[in-house]
């Protein structure tokens, strides 16, 4: 503390005489600790690096997040803090984008900077300290399949939502073989039976300190929506069926990743981490004990190798705590949290996710044997919609059956499950191509900047796309706001009905559509229902 009285105000530390001036950095009190962050411009701020459980290493690898343990004193939040263990994956992800637009040499890129100390959120707020009109907060869970990926991309950089009134949390949650390894012995030693979802029990504990704390920041505890892209999609979706998030979300917006087939099961997941012991060579003894003295490097690279063999499958696990049962039979019984969902695809996600595709090889008669494989017999009135004729077709013909696959059939099937419980649902289809992009289309991960309003350079954009960016924002932020993306002077979006199956198209022109991928969405759904198994 600086020699001048300081006045602790609902959380808000202020300098008497100065009157919350430029030349002190903003406080708020968050427990026993002051937090320093950083003004970026009148009215707004950001707190950077916020430690919202205890670091999970030592003893506390591979156990649910415990609470963090809080100084006195003041504690700087102008940087943010390191991102959780992970491969280089996501930036060679990155560069591969940015080589298909020729825009290589205006991707700037920054070292990767990882700790397994990384459960760290990060808050821009237009409305530090307001106790009157306590603004809508908006939680973003990051994509990476649950392996990559940090909550402080400058993809993700909350200014510009914050600009239009809300405030906006990013988080960092545990991935990979340190967030999601299920095993016998973890198991055991788990008063709840289970093991494998650290990094969704991450995700709980980070909207718990938002329950606690995004007052103090200006926002509303009663109006927080979670959103994420991808891996943060799908993990959202999860949450939605977990009893352990009752009261911690109103609202869910999910871009590009709906968990409606197979989740795992507990017995599968601990198979994978039996795996990774024989691999990393743990002799007789305590083996838990051994695997947590490992250097994080070691089990990520454990973890490459089962991923490489088919081995490991990165993410949740049935284990009837955190997940009581499949994610897809939950949403069509109906046994999931009663909040409204905004939720979406792009037209052509797997332009960018080509490791994903199957190994097809490129003929009409390989393509036909594997959707015999895929589909059964749907197959040929499939085929009908996704036509091959000739080997330069079967490429795109599989791209675009992909991306209906996994992306856009099972999200209009999340729509219709919670439109059928009576929660509103609002489905949208994003199809802007932006200029240079034809060869991509509108890729995963596409439509990220446009809801952050972030401009990254080495993305091409016209003033089509700033259009575009704007209607979104506002459609998000009025979603936020009251669980309705109803927004003056755009188009009119219309909750989604079984009856009706309307959508709103996201695109160069904003324009509602029915019956997206109808026949191949009603073809396909009975293969993912196949993939529940029992209960």
């Amino acid at each position: 503390m600086t020699p001048r009285a300081w006045l602790v105000l609902g959380g808000v530390v202020g300098a008497q005489g100065s009157a919350l001036g430029q030349d002190v950095p903003p406080r708020i009190a968050v427990g026993t600790e002051v937090l320093e962050g950083v003004r970026l411009e009148q009215g707004l701020v950001v707190f950077r690096g916020v430690p919202y459980a205890a670091p999970p290493i030592g003893e506390l690898r591979w156990k649910p997040p415990a609470p963090y343990r809080a100084g006195t004193g003041s504690r700087p939040a102008r940087e943010f803090g390191p991102a959780c263990p992970q491969s280089e994956r996501l930036s060679l992800w990155t560069r591969s984008i940015a080589a298909a637009f020729g825009t290589q040499d205006k991707l700037v890129t920054r070292p990767l900077v990882t700790n397994e100390d990384c459960l760290y959120l990060n808050v821009w707020t237009p409305a530090l300290g307001e106790r009157a009109h306590r603004r809508p907060v908006m939680v973003w869970i990051h994509g990476g399949s649950n392996l990559n990926g940090e909550g402080h991309t400058s993809w993700y950089d909350g200014l510009a939502l914050a600009r239009r009134g809300v405030v906006v949390v990013t988080i960092n949650y545990r991935l990979g073989g340190l967030g999601f390894l299920a095993h016998p012995a973890l198991t055991a030693e788990s008063p709840n039976h289970s093991s494998g979802n650290y990094g969704l029990l991450d995700q709980l504990e980070a909207l718990r300190w938002v329950q606690r704390n995004v007052a103090a920041f200006g926002g509303d505890p009663g109006r927080v929506t979670v959103f994420g892209e991808s891996a943060g999609s799908i993990d959202i979706l999860h949450l939605m069926v977990s009893p352990l998030a009752k009261g911690l979300f109103h609202r869910a917006i999910a871009e590009s990743g709906a968990p409606m087939g197979a989740t795992q099961r507990l017995g599968q997941a601990e198979a994978a981490g039996q795996q990774l012991e024989s691999g990393l060579g743990i002799g007789s003894g305590d083996a838990l004990a051994a695997m947590r003295a490992r250097p994080a490097a070691d089990i990520l690279a454990g973890i490459d190798r089962l991923l490489l063999a088919g081995k490991y499958i990165p993410g949740p696990n049935v284990d009837g705590w955190v997940l009581p049962d499949v994610t897809g039979r939950a949403f069509a019984e109906g046994t999931l949290l009663r909040v409204p969902l905004l939720i979406g695809s792009n037209a052509r996600e797997m332009t960018t996710l080509r490791i994903y595709l199957p190994r097809v090889e490129r003929t009409p008669e390989a393509y036909g044997a594997w959707l015999t494989a895929t589909v059964g017999p749907a197959a040929e009135r499939v085929r009908a919609l996704y036509p091959a004729t000739t080997a330069g077709d079967v490429e795109g013909a599989v791209i675009d059956l992909t991306t209906d696959l996994y992306f856009t059939c099972p999200s209009r099937f999340a729509a219709r499950s919670v439109s059928k419980g009576g929660s509103p649902v609002y489905l949208y289809w994003f199809t802007r191509i932006r200029p240079a992009g034809q060869a991509l289309g509108a890729y995963h991960g596409a439509e990220i900047n446009y809801v952050f309003g972030t401009q990254e350079a080495w993305l091409p954009r016209d003033t089509t796309d700033d259009t575009l960016a704007d209607a979104m924002q506002r459609y998000w932020v009025a979603f936020a706001s009251d669980g309705r993306p109803a927004v003056s002077g755009l188009p009119e979006w219309p909750a989604y009905t079984q009856a009706a199956d309307q959508h709103l198209q996201l695109g160069p022109t904003i324009a509602v559509g029915s019956g997206l991928k109808r026949e191949a969405c009603d073809l396909t759904e009975p293969g993912f229902r196949m993939q529940w198994g029992q209960p």
